[in-house]
């Protein structure tokens, strides 16, 4: 009897065994106060106590801008070489992709410029970490090393370290190391464009060589040498041996219709007449006029002269287009740029970045605090289960 009113009997902090009320949440957590104030203590004071056993982490930042000037640093070889280059069809040197550049935020994030540090500092023993693969090192590198490239076109480097003074240090070193490794690439840039655009001026050469050579020879053969003023000339000297031809005719005509027919004058003057007509005759038909070709061949004659002229004339451009460039492109293969310079060099940090030692107390207080009160909820509705199932 005494089981049934006490089951009947509401319960001030359950009102099924799937819900608690509110009041019997609260009800039920101040009735064990003490173990919840118990749990908070001794869990934030093990994270305390953790926490201010963990090394400090100290964070220096550098400010750094690319030239003013575009034409230097790491686009100014691209930009005035291959752009150039792209214009007269030689697009080799832009690698095929269609972009011809590249940001700094490849060299900052190379395997190159990340081991570099890693060895100059030896930051493997600093992270506690000799011994291990290289990639767990450079990972662990890149969540203490920080790069940001800001709307305004800078880049700041955050470098975090155990010292002030090696975080400052690795910062501005890591400015360094960059423009050592855009340096080294430019050179190499440079050192493949000259190999091609030496081998493109060979070619050249040989090509002008050669069309040089036929078109001395087609000249010597066909006696041209000015196909336009040689043209005009023939056409000129031609115009006059017809013009004297027809005054001829009219002069034997006026022979023949004065003194006859058989007249000796007459004679002289039809004999002039066809010496006349034959001389055109042998310009319009025999080579030696105006060169060793015909009247009637001296179109194609010209036209075949030409080409080869053309050709000789447009290789001669390329070449003295590319000479310039090749020699431009030798003063980049030897001479440092230096890619970034420095606004804001990194100081060494008076406060420590981590460990946030507040922020891991407060959050040990607040965890432990929750995880005490969801173990009585839970053990509490667990309880009520396994009597609703009895």
């Amino acid at each position: 009897m005494s089981n049934s009113s006490e089951r009947e009997s509401p319960t001030p902090d359950i009102q099924s065994p799937h819900r608690l009320e509110t009041a019997g949440v609260v009800l039920l957590l101040w009735s064990h106060k003490i173990f919840i104030m118990l749990s908070v203590v001794f869990i934030t004071g093990a994270a305390a106590f953790i926490a201010f056993l963990l090394p400090q982490w100290y964070s220096a930042t550098v400010n750094i801008v690319p030239p003013n000037n575009q034409n230097s640093g790491l686009g100014g070889l691209l930009g005035n070489v291959t752009s150039a280059l792209k214009d007269i069809g030689l697009s080799k040197l832009s690698g095929g992709s269609g972009n011809t550049g590249y940001t700094y935020m490849v060299i900052l994030t190379s395997r190159s410029f990340q081991d570099s540090l890693i060895d100059r500092f030896e930051l493997a023993k600093e992270y506690d970490m000799s011994g291990l693969p290289r990639e767990l090192i450079r990972d662990e590198f890149k969540r203490n090393f920080e790069i940001n490239f800001t709307p305004e076109g800078n880049y700041t480097l955050t470098a975090t370290s155990k010292s002030p003074q090696k975080s400052a240090d690795i910062a501005n070193a890591a400015v360094g190391v960059a423009n050592n490794i855009a340096v080294r690439l430019q050179h190499e840039e440079a050192s493949a464009n000259r190999r091609y655009m030496e081998a493109r001026l060979r070619a050249t050469d040989s090509s002008l060589a050669a069309i040089g050579d036929s078109l001395n020879k087609f000249s010597r053969e066909n006696m041209l040498f000015s196909p336009l003023d040689q043209a005009k000339a023939l056409a000129t000297s031609l115009a006059e041996l017809k013009a004297t031809a027809i005054k001829q005719q009219i002069q034997t005509d006026i022979a023949r219709q004065t003194l006859g027919e058989n007249d000796p004058e007459t004679r002289r003057q039809r004999n002039i007449q066809e010496q006349l007509e034959v001389q055109i005759a042998k310009a319009e038909n025999e080579p030696g006029f105006a060169g060793n070709f015909s009247m009637k061949d001296a179109m194609g004659v010209g036209v075949r002269y030409l080409k080869f002229y053309t050709e000789f004339e447009a290789l001669s451009k390329v070449k003295g287009f590319l000479m310039p460039m090749l020699e431009q492109v030798r003063l980049d293969e030897v001479r440092q740029i230096q890619t970034m310079f420095v606004v804001d060099a990194a100081a060494p940090p008076n406060k420590k970045s981590r460990p946030k030692r507040s922020v891991i107390i407060a959050g040990a207080a607040v965890g432990s605090f929750v995880l005490a009160a969801l173990f009585l909820i839970v053990r509490r509705w667990l309880r009520h289960i396994n009597a609703a199932a009895r």
